[in-house]
């Protein structure tokens, strides 16, 4: 059995544990130096477990929406999801939430997929990301370092032949113009696979309505210029398993991104939080995302 499916299978039974230690230390009241220690340990098992509980049932499989602003230069309303980490931890019963959700979304422009299809799948991938084709907006996809890293599996090939059936946009070193919107968009390789040519980008002007899609946050600092007005990314998961003074030192970003918008040196970056998790199959403090974001 996968390693990562044997610590999903294991991470079901993880929160219940102190549960039934506390349950346990009650029955046989064992004492710890005094009574109240025990009970007030005992009332600390049971708050840890109840913690557990919500982190690895409740939020990850909780969607929820977020809507932004930015000031850009052109109008359009944008779907931006990421990180959907379809395999070990997460099920096409997860995606096909996410896809009703973004279905209900009004007046959307087009919806962008910004990296980390899969996590360690296992099975026939195109079943396992078949409900991506019932999004009824046009999508924008660009691989992650979890699709196409060096020394891992590489999905690349198959991820590209499943969407570019389901009409997607798939974007490597490429654009696309969206000419009711009189916008660009240009999707980059992943920085982290090595394959991020950010030379593309110089091919256009900052009077030129650009939007980029790169998988990584950290791409930005790569760029030669400031043209694009907007780069959507992904990849850090907003930390995941937000604890306090801890988390930021565990997000794969060399210069602090997070999640939510920036304003850098080569423009405004916008970073999901995304949809899946690695790792661990726990979220705390940062749920499920779908941004929604109103350029103008």
């Amino acid at each position: 059995m996968n390693l990562y499916y044997l610590l999903n299978y294991i991470s079901i039974l993880i929160p219940f544990l102190p549960l039934l230690l506390a349950i346990y230390l009650k029955i046989k009241s064992v004492l710890f130096v005094n009574k109240w220690k025990s009970v007030l340990f005992q009332i600390f098992l049971i708050l840890f477990s109840l913690l557990l509980i919500y982190s690895r049932f409740l939020e990850p499989n909780t969607v929820i929406q977020k809507e932004t602003n930015i000031e850009t230069g052109f109008k359009s309303k944008i779907v931006l999801i990421s990180d959907l980490h379809v395999g070990a931890f997460s099920s096409t019963k997860m995606l096909v939430k996410v896809i009703e959700e973004i279905n209900s979304i009004d007046n959307v422009d087009f919806v962008v997929i910004a990296g980390d299809i899969v996590y360690h799948p296992k099975g026939d991938l195109r079943t396992l990301l078949s409900p991506l084709k019932n999004l009824k907006y046009p999508v924008y996809l660009v691989l992650g370092n979890h699709d196409s890293e060096r020394n891992r599996n590489n999905y690349e090939e198959e991820i590209k032949a499943i969407v570019s059936d389901f009409n997607f946009y798939f974007l490597k070193n490429n654009s696309e113009y969206i000419e009711e919107l009189n916008l660009y968009i240009v999707g980059l390789g992943d920085l982290w696979a090595g394959d991020a040519d950010v030379s593309k980008i110089s091919q256009f002007s900052k009077d030129d309505n650009l939007v980029v899609i790169a998988h990584s946050p950290d791409t930005v600092y790569k760029y030669d210029k400031s043209i694009p007005q907007l780069t959507l990314s992904g990849h850090t998961h907003g930390g995941q398993i937000r604890i306090p003074l801890i988390y930021k030192w565990f997000i794969p970003s060399k210069y602090g991104f997070n999640q939510g918008l920036y304003n850098t040196p080569r423009g405004k970056v916008y970073v999901s939080s995304g949809i899946g998790n690695t790792g661990l199959p726990f979220r705390l403090g940062i749920p499920p995302c779908i941004d929604v974001i109103y350029t103008q």
